[in-house]
């Protein structure tokens, strides 16, 4: 079975220990490798994506990928074990530019499962390839272009993905460079989430090879990230995701988790607030303050001011908009 990998931060990372653990499961999915990325030069966003149809252990580009000083918020990546024809076109990531709320965005998108009857799906976007997954990818995205608004796209994304469960099994992970979302839906499999918020102590150690670093040698002081894989690939604190819901990630934090509803939600300036869910499935309020406060969003204007001030403020914010 193929396996996925994936990163949202709140600056441009690389992933050079964590991928070595990664590409160690090419062993078992030889046919094909590849991996996306989003980074932030001049102001603006930028994707860039390396793929071969050919086993990851025996691609020199994939071993120089730390060489590659690959940096980025949000990282995608994929091992392939074939279902269909081994070839470049069939091999993951897979990308496409719609218009949605407002503006174009590139969209970055694999998939571990097998989806059944699933090629008729999509109308207007065609496959290039012939996997299930790229079908699945092109239904996903003429679903969601020409939507308005952030609110209406998580729930609409979430309604495709739980249509799509119906067709066999999914792991997914995709992006449009500003949030990571991720889905399963894969009985006896699933994901597993990383959560890596400072302080970052003690050391990691991959659980495929006898490699152990100290988290805060590799990690900035300030960085904050979530990791999220088919498979743990650390001897960390992973936790396994829930089915059927639709994780967002942004800058670093698990925004929302999205089942049947999903809160309303605010906007500060260029930056999207949303609301969390206030059922023990949203972030963790006093989390959310420390990363407001640390992304500057809030301030503390006269001293006593107590965090669970702006705990109370925020649960007003989201309860009454």
């Amino acid at each position: 079975m193929c396996e996925l990998f994936g990163v949202n931060a709140n600056k441009d990372v690389d992933v050079n220990f964590t991928w070595r653990g990664f590409i160690r499961k090419s062993e078992y999915n030889p046919d094909g490798w590849g991996i996306g990325w989003y980074s932030h030069f001049a102001g603006s966003r930028n994707l860039s994506v390396i793929k071969q149809p050919i086993p990851a252990y025996e691609s020199r580009i994939a071993f120089a990928v730390p060489a590659l000083r690959i940096r980025g918020q949000i990282v995608i990546s994929h091992v392939r074990l074939a279902t269909s024809e081994i070839s470049y076109l069939n091999t993951h990531p897979f990308v496409r530019r719609i218009w949605s709320v407002g503006q174009y965005d590139e969209w970055i998108f694999a998939h571990n499962g097998v989806l059944y009857e699933v090629e008729e799906l999509p109308k207007r976007f065609k496959p290039l390839g012939t996997t299930d997954s790229e079908a699945a990818f092109c239904y996903i995205m003429e679903n969601l272009e020409g939507i308005e608004t952030i609110r209406e796209l998580f729930i609409k994304l979430h309604g495709i993905l739980d249509e799509l469960s119906d067709y066999g099994t999914l792991n997914i992970l995709m992006s449009n460079g500003r949030y990571l979302f991720a889905y399963t839906y894969y009985p006896g499999k699933g994901m597993w989430m990383l959560r890596r918020h400072p302080p970052h102590e003690g050391h990691a150690r991959l659980l495929d090879e006898d490699f152990e670093v100290s988290v805060g040698d590799m990690k900035a002081h300030d960085e904050y990230a979530y990791l999220v894989a088919t498979r743990r690939l650390t001897d960390e604190k992973w936790e396994k995701m829930e089915k059927n819901k639709l994780y967002i990630f942004r800058d670093g934090a698990l925004l929302l988790k999205i089942c049947r509803k999903i809160e309303p939600m605010l906007k500060k300036d260029e930056i999207e607030v949303l609301r969390a869910v206030l059922n023990g499935e949203g972030v963790e309020i006093n989390d959310t303050v420390k990363r407001l406060v640390d992304l500057k969003l809030l301030k503390i204007t006269s001293r006593g001011v107590a965090v669970n001030s702006y705990r109370k403020a925020i649960i007003k914010l989201i309860v009454e908009g």
